[in-house]
């Protein structure tokens, strides 16, 4: 079993680069908070989510932190998304660079059902649908980001997570990313899938 270590956690997260901006009384508190929010979700809190969690605890505890302050909810909001965009602005030409060649897609198809069974834990129900030889497409029905966020009451959240998808996969060179719905925007899935350009 993973061991949750809220300063690990945060090491780990789209966040460090904010918490690290902030004072040593602020972290603080920030850490008492995921510690706080990992024993109120241990179901959750299992090896497979552990990625997912850093940044999602983590996230969810600087909402709180921020409205703390005195920040009103979409203030709070508007802060983190922004931390978690300028954190994997780097990533844009990565992922380009990547998906420049004619293998991207086909490597998606053999690697990510594989790494998916390894990092999605207890919440989540993700299925890879038969699809052509050129298109890779998963479906996620159930997702730990929408439950986790909702149940604090702050469900806008999960559509700031979504945004990084299409931040990340929306300008590909040689695959085109779509999709009709994502469960952040009210949908009852996020059906995505890239075909081979």
């Amino acid at each position: 079993m993973k061991k949750y270590i809220p300063a690990k956690m945060v090491q780990r997260s789209r966040f460090v680069t904010y918490f690290d901006s902030r004072d040593k009384k602020w972290q603080q508190g920030l850490l008492d908070r995921i510690s706080q929010l990992i024993k109120e979700n241990p179901e959750y809190c299992d090896s497979g989510n552990y990625g997912h969690l850093c940044n999602l605890l983590t996230s969810l505890a600087m909402v709180q932190q921020l409205e703390g302050e005195g920040l009103d909810r979409s203030e709070a909001v508007k802060t983190v998304a922004e931390a978690m965009y300028k954190f994997i602005e780097p990533q844009i030409a990565s992922m380009k660079k990547l998906a420049g060649h004619g293998w991207f897609v086909p490597f998606l198809k053999l690697t990510m059902p594989l790494k998916f069974r390894m990092t999605l834990g207890f919440g989540w129900e993700v299925e890879f649908p038969k699809c052509p030889r050129d298109t890779f497409s998963m479906t996620t029905h159930k997702c730990i980001y929408q439950q986790i966020f909702a149940k604090y009451g702050m469900p806008e959240m999960t559509a700031v997570f979504c945004k990084v998808d299409d931040i990340l996969y929306s300008d590909l060179p040689r695959a085109a990313f779509t999709y009709t719905q994502q469960i952040g925007n009210g949908g009852k899935m996020c059906d995505y899938s890239y075909k081979k350009r």
